[in-house]
């Protein structure tokens, strides 16, 4: 498949709710505990991602030559989760979400996020996921991203985990 990040826009918002609604699905048919178990539409309404459309941080992958979504993520330049660590150019990662259908999307979004994190000069992307996700947690430690550390936010309890950008 050919893919391109883009930024989103407000008509993309249904199509990446729905896509953050099959990926919470998953987490209970497969086990994992983080966006199914923490009241995450309670937390991030749609207006909340209306916001990031308007700050200019939520991106998209879109499946070429169609547009179909395949995935999407918020890239932020400062994250609170962070805090008392070192503080390097980074893009903060949330919300990444990838059709489970399009095997492969997950890895292509991340891909491409590290690209435009290397084109803006930063040094670092850097994510959680939940620390009781064996499955995530080596998803992406085998594409590169090393544990940094740990994160309290409610109760949702995550690892910080970072790659270094070339």
């Amino acid at each position: 498949m050919d893919y391109i990040l883009d930024l989103a826009t407000q008509s993309d918002l249904s199509a990446v709710c729905h896509l953050i609604d099959e990926r919470i699905r998953w987490m209970d048919a497969v086990g994992i505990r983080q966006w199914n178990v923490t009241d995450y539409w309670g937390v991030y309404p749609r207006s909340h991602y209306e916001e990031l459309v308007r700050l200019g941080q939520l991106y998209v992958l879109r499946q070429r030559p169609h547009g179909k979504i395949a995935g999407a993520a918020a890239l932020y330049e400062t994250d609170p989760r962070w805090q008392g660590l070192l503080e390097i150019p980074a893009y903060y990662v949330h919300h990444f979400a990838a059709d489970e259908a399009q095997k492969g999307a997950g890895a292509v979004l991340l891909s491409l996020i590290e690209e435009l994190g290397a084109r803006r000069g930063k040094a670092a992307i850097r994510l959680d996921c939940a620390v009781d996700s064996p499955k995530l947690n080596a998803y992406y430690e085998e594409k590169g991203y090393v544990y940094a550390g740990q994160c309290v936010d409610g109760v949702y309890e995550g690892n910080l985990r970072e790659k270094k950008l070339k």
